[in-house]
């Protein structure tokens, strides 16, 4: 399948440059002058693009294309990249960009690897493309604290626009795999989308997870720079936790065709939440490395476990849509997260960022058993045709 190989080479280098941002924009955003209480707010304007557009996007991948709006998105990302590079008003355009770039890039990539790959292998396909997700993502974070002690962060935006702007011809390549463009109306393709339960639990499991990770994304890099630590570490500690995501998520495709995607996914609910309450009593290093790896290995089980499960889940036709509406809840949560924390920031201080963290997986793994109920564990879907 060497179309697959391709999509996936091209989706490890559009996370990498993801990663790239992570650990170092809050410190950037702090140079130019803005308060820690106001970061969370300009951080929220990515997903905050991602959720005003990922109805449109979602459809078009049913209704026009399934591979234009991943080129476009690709290349959206890329010029968000450079707006980086100017001042302030250039980076808040930037931020929308970049939400506008994963909205069309991340429905319309996971729609086409789903049309490229026969049932039977679609769940170690996406078992994959989910590893080189988080292999891109450890990458990137840990790159970015070498690129700014090196060439400053001129030298990390540029890096952000050209992984991404070389593959754009690439993707040129790739063929239409949209058989029947679809006619519904958007609002018609989401909500039969929503129907299969496990789309459901997975998508609210998403939106959680998801703003408990935007809190310690946007908020514990300035905990360790008031604590004296350097830009170098605090990428550290992001790939760290990017790198045990990623060995975690090695074993997980066997662990969903054996237990069922449900049950491998609260498994890592329960490791991702110990990782964050062990990083709110134990905030700084080494303590809190070993609650980036509890972190890491939590995800490393869950966002594969949920990407199955909605694949499976999902008919053919409406894989745009199910998609869009999946990876929409982590826009939400990126967007919840941030600006809760803006809140808990002026209250009680950066400190109460973690507790908030810790609170939200919390309430994911209460959310996620009262809806599946107490037949979770013997829960197995079926692929659907």
């Amino acid at each position: 399948m060497p179309l697959v190989k391709l999509l996936h080479v091209v989706t490890f280098f559009y996370f990498l440059a993801l990663g790239l941002t992570t650990p170092i924009l809050p410190l950037y955003l702090s140079e130019l002058g803005i308060g820690p209480a106001w970061i969370g707010w300009t951080i929220a304007l990515m997903p905050l693009a991602g959720i005003l557009l990922r109805p449109v996007t979602g459809w078009a991948s049913d209704a026009w294309s399934r591979k234009w709006p991943m080129a476009i998105g690709l290349l959206i990302g890329a010029v968000a990249g450079l707006l980086y590079l100017g001042g302030l008003p250039l980076v808040l355009l930037g931020r929308v960009l970049q939400g506008a770039s994963i909205a069309l890039f991340a429905p319309s990539s996971l729609a086409v690897t789903s049309d490229l790959v026969p049932d039977a292998k679609l769940s170690s396909v996406m078992a994959t493309r989910n590893l080189l997700v988080g292999i891109g993502v450890m990458i990137g974070s840990g790159l970015a604290g070498l690129l700014v002690e090196g060439f400053g962060f001129t030298g990390l935006f540029w890096a952000v626009a050209l992984a991404q702007l070389i593959f754009v011809p690439l993707l040129l390549l790739i063929p239409e795999t949209l058989e029947t463009p679809g006619h519904r109306n958007w609002w018609g393709g989401y909500a039969a989308a929503l129907r299969p339960l496990p789309i459901r639990a997975a998508s609210l499991s998403n939106l959680g997870l998801a703003a408990a990770v935007a809190v310690i994304q946007a908020y514990y890099p300035l905990i360790l720079s008031e604590a004296g630590y350097s830009a170098l570490l605090i990428g550290l500690f992001f790939s760290a936790y990017g790198l045990v995501s990623v060995l975690f998520r090695l074993p997980a495709g066997r662990l969903i065709e054996r237990f069922s995607p449900e049950r491998v996914a609260l498994w890592g609910f329960l490791v991702a939440t110990s990782g964050g309450l062990l990083l709110w009593l134990g905030p700084l290093p080494p303590l809190a490395f070993v609650a980036g790896a509890l972190l890491g290995g939590g995800s490393g089980f869950y966002l594969p476990a949920n990407l199955v499960a909605v694949s499976r889940a999902a008919p053919k036709a409406l894989r745009g849509s199910a998609f869009s509406l999946y990876t929409v809840t982590w826009d939400i949560g990126g967007l919840i997260g941030p600006v809760a924390a803006g809140f808990t920031v002026a209250s009680f201080g950066l400190a109460g960022t973690l507790p908030l963290a810790a609170g939200l997986m919390v309430a994911v793994i209460i959310g996620y058993l009262r809806l599946l109920g107490v037949g979770l564990l013997r829960v197995q879907t079926e692929p659907s045709s």
